[in-house]
């Protein structure tokens, strides 16, 4: 589905896209060294805790958390107990966010575009927060006159969130090689070599990547062919939810929770609310200001 958002998204000026790419890099390495930090410090997560957080709230979300689980070699429970968090949190900002930007960010329709994809984390939370404080907008600046092309302001939630996945590879990369080289002690007097890093970077970033890519490319060669992606992407968007609900009723089905609890998902829960709500959400709108700030989409019949 985000090859062809993004092939619909290819006709964007080249400064709006080199802009989404600037703001995810200088949001995200920023967003992760926080939470990071605060897992650690204050919450006194160990490294096997505070990567998948830090990854989950600051990164992407589920797929984020999965990609350093597997970097790190972490125990199963932890990805799957930040993801249940990133589910849930996802939901709630889509309920809050569009609303603050429909009320204050009503005449900065792309600052808004862009603060969806940085603050709300999975990537079809995003994408429909996006769609969602996009019809708030129009509908209110077509109340005062002023009538905006859709499609704009969720292409920019869009783009940024396409940058964020791509994200994702290199930074399961970056944290496969730390945790080889600094924290793994099985290879004894032996020299690390990029085999080991390998054999723990997460082989389903390769494959999203590339399916990514190939229905990019399709969608770009013909229009004809770009009207297949969408009804393709459309027909196997169904197939992705359900085995996204069936992945999570199972999670739910063989859950320990009070072993959750002793794991200490109370706390994991504490830290995702300060991080997200006390600094992430506010750094994106900050950062989505500084390089989406006085861009509007065109106007209708101009």
């Amino acid at each position: 589905e985000l090859g062809v958002k993004a092939a619909d998204a290819a006709g964007f000026a080249g400064h709006i896209i080199s802009r989404g790419l600037c703001a995810i890099v200088e949001a995200y390495l920023l967003y992760w060294a926080v939470v990071y930090y605060v897992a650690r410090k204050y919450f006194k997560f160990n490294k096997e805790w505070a990567a998948p957080l830090a990854s989950g709230i600051s990164i992407c979300g589920v797929s984020a958390a999965i990609a350093t689980g597997g970097a790190i070699r972490a125990r199963p429970v932890v990805p799957i107990m930040v993801s249940s968090l990133v589910v849930v949190f996802t939901c709630i900002e889509m309920l809050i966010l569009p609303f603050i930007a429909q009320t204050f960010l009503y005449t900065e329709p792309m600052v808004a575009g862009g603060w969806m994809g940085l603050a709300v984390k999975s990537d079809g939370g995003a994408i429909a927060s996006g769609a969602i404080t996009e019809s708030l907008i129009l509908a209110k600046m077509a109340g005062l006159g002023t009538e905006w092309e859709p499609g704009w302001i969720v292409m920019v939630t869009t783009t940024v969130k396409i940058f964020i996945d791509m994200f994702i590879g290199i930074w399961a990369l970056v944290l496969a090689y730390i945790w080889t080289a600094k924290f793994d002690k099985t290879r004894g007097d032996r020299t690390m070599t990029w085999g080991d890093v390998m054999d723990r970077f997460p082989r389903f970033v390769l494959g999203y990547l590339g399916t990514f890519l190939v229905l990019l490319i399709v969608c770009l060669s013909t229009p004809e062919l770009h009207k297949v992606g969408k009804a393709m992407s459309g027909a196997m968007n169904g197939f992705r939810v359900i085995f996204f609900l069936m992945t999570f009723f199972s999670i739910g089905m063989v859950s320990n929770f009070r072993k959750l609890m002793e794991e200490g998902i109370g706390r994991l829960a504490i830290v995702y609310i300060v991080c997200l709500f006390g600094f992430i959400i506010w750094v994106g709108l900050f950062i989505s200001y500084a390089f989406f700030h006085g861009m509007t989409p065109p106007v209708v019949g101009a």
